[in-house]
């Protein structure tokens, strides 16, 4: 398992079990997202709290999944953000874009 959702009510928690997001598993993420939402979810959350490094190409898979969230008004969280990771999020000034809790 690389990526697992779990639906409670109307949020739907991802949890993504690798130490590296690449941007290869965007398809899968994408898809997660998009089936969440279908389930009615009115939150998503991503557990990233096992990720310890992201390319650019991973940071793309977020900006795409926030933009489908923000257009059918479904909240898209970001939590549980390594130090090394949020330092890429900060460097890049996305920290206010993203929720990060």
């Amino acid at each position: 398992m690389e990526m697992d959702v779990q639906h409670t009510g109307n949020t739907s928690i991802i949890t993504i079990d690798k130490d590296q997001l690449l941007g290869v598993e965007n398809v899968t993420f994408q898809v997660l997202i998009k089936n969440s939402i279908e389930a009615g979810s009115k939150n998503i959350m991503v557990d990233l709290s096992n990720v310890k490094f992201i390319t650019s190409l991973g940071i793309e898979g977020f900006l795409h999944a926030r933009a489908t969230c923000k257009d059918k008004n479904v909240n898209f969280i970001l939590n549980n953000v390594n130090v090394s990771v949020m330092k890429v999020f900060q460097n890049l000034k996305l920290t206010d874009f993203f929720k990060i809790s």
